[in-house]
């Protein structure tokens, strides 16, 4: 039964490019979705270590769809999105659009979550309407990243270890802080992040995840807490690399010196910022391992377009993700597990 489901899920595997990140499943004629993963359970969860990442092509899926589908891959008990950064939206019971990122910015990529200690599992991304142009979803390897940083940065990163800061503002934020997010939203309420307005809900959920939190004078959240740089996969035992300090940290060859620039005037205060990271010491991370670490990033990334109806299932430890500056509508829904 097992050799059968194997040779069929085998004959439908197709790849986009040399890295063969993502395997591709496209749709034979008249086949659903549904009928495909009838009986692949452990074949494709074979594939998905192996590969990282899948992409599901051409079997018109919708929205509603989606959310069936997702509850196969990732089980029912869905994820949800508590805690975490980015503004998104909620769109179903824990299913949200991708991340409000604005559209002229990249997105750098970033294991989901990878600043707690226990991050989803998987992570399946829908194409219900792709972009104009651009807002391709750039994918890496984070065995291949791992492997590609220099040994030197690779273990100054591995024997600190990374503390993460982030800033959640409150109800009374200031209005220069409120006008500069309504340009460029990239900060979060803690409201919104954890999804409720008692403080001790928050404090329970942060002690729980081993996040320190400090309340300001503005009723803002400042969260830090302290991770390895690198991890090991949960089956393979592989090393990994998984973290998001290059992520939570702007420099100039990042970002281009004007959006850096523009960034450290709005926000002097690193610790204000939405998102930022030092070594666990506290002391800062030097650029140049942080570029060190983009162009390895940047030397194992894949992009593809998305089109209609795509869904895209990756291993979030084996695999980073991101998202490519883009024109006109885009909505990509995201589930967890």
């Amino acid at each position: 039964m097992e050799e059968s489901a194997s040779s069929r899920l085998d004959s439908h595997l197709e790849f986009l490019n040399d890295r063969k990140l993502p395997a591709v499943l496209t749709a034979g004629r008249g086949e659903s979705l549904e009928g495909l993963l009838r009986g692949l359970g452990p074949s494709l969860d074979a594939v998905l270590t192996k590969h990282g990442a899948v992409l599901f092509r051409g079997f018109s899926l919708t929205a509603q769809q989606f959310r069936e589908v997702s509850a196969h891959l990732l089980g029912d008990s869905f994820r949800p999105y508590v805690g975490g950064t980015s503004p998104r939206k909620q769109v179903d019971e824990r299913i949200y659009e991708s991340t409000r990122f604005p559209r002229n910015l990249t997105l750098p990529l970033h294991n989901e979550m990878s600043y707690l200690p226990d991050p989803p599992r998987r992570i399946a991304f829908f194409c219900e309407l792709p972009a104009e142009s651009g807002g391709e979803t750039p994918l890496a390897d984070s065995r291949a990243i791992y492997r590609s940083i220099p040994e030197a940065t690779r273990d100054a990163f591995e024997t600190s270890g990374i503390r993460y800061h982030r800033y959640l503002y409150g109800a009374r934020w200031r209005l220069l802080n409120t006008a500069v997010n309504r340009l460029v939203p990239l900060h979060c309420s803690w409201m919104a992040a954890f999804q409720t307005t008692d403080r001790a809900e928050v404090e329970r959920i942060c002690a729980a995840q081993g996040v320190a939190v400090e309340w300001d004078r503005q009723e803002g959240a400042l969260l830090a807490n302290t991770l390895p740089a690198a991890r090991t996969h949960p089956l393979t035992g592989e090393k990994i690399w998984f973290n998001q300090a290059a992520a939570f940290i702007l420099t100039r060859r990042s970002a281009g010196f004007a959006r850096w620039w523009l960034y450290g005037l709005a926000w002097p205060n690193a610790m204000q910022r939405p998102f930022h990271a030092t070594f666990a010491s506290g002391e800062a991370i030097p650029v140049k391992q942080l570029n060190d670490v983009n162009d390895a990033i940047g030397r194992v990334t894949i992009r593809f377009p998305w089109r209609r109806g795509d869904l895209l299932l990756a291993d979030n430890y084996l695999v980073a993700h991101g998202r490519m500056p883009f024109r006109g509508q885009r909505r990509v829904l995201v589930a967890m597990a």
